[in-house]
């Protein structure tokens, strides 16, 4: 009986370990974020796809970020189309989508100005 007891206990421990380390089967979105009425940037599809749209009318904007699965790797995705441009998977217009890839863990928005130094957001992640 004893024996049965501490396999049992042996088995439960092995399983909460398992379970305790595992990867959570959602991941929190970045954003939306703004940037004085310039851009939108946010996440969607558990991380795994980038967005940034255009909401003013002087300046190109990109959102800049970082994958999982190239870490070191900072990432650029356009958007030249200003907020008339093309609609995204969703419909939202005036917003580029990236591919869906490995995981966004960091993320930010820029605003290119040209001759002037690029104004950015703060970094985001979640």
């Amino acid at each position: 009986m004893n024996v049965r007891i501490a396999r049992r206990l042996g088995v439960g421990a092995v399983a909460a370990l398992a379970l305790s380390t595992a990867t959570p089967a959602f991941a929190y979105e970045i954003g939306p974020h703004s940037y004085g009425g310039e851009l939108r940037f946010w996440t969607e599809g558990s991380r795994s796809i980038m967005n940034i749209k255009d909401t003013g009318t002087s300046h190109w904007v990109k959102a800049e970020y970082y994958r999982v699965a190239h870490s070191g790797t900072k990432l650029n995705l356009w958007n030249k189309g200003g907020p008339d441009g093309p609609s995204d998977n969703d419909g939202n217009k005036g917003t580029v989508e990236s591919s869906r890839a490995s995981e966004i863990f960091k993320a930010r928005g820029t605003v290119s100005r040209n001759n002037l130094p690029d104004w950015h957001t703060n970094w985001y992640s979640n």
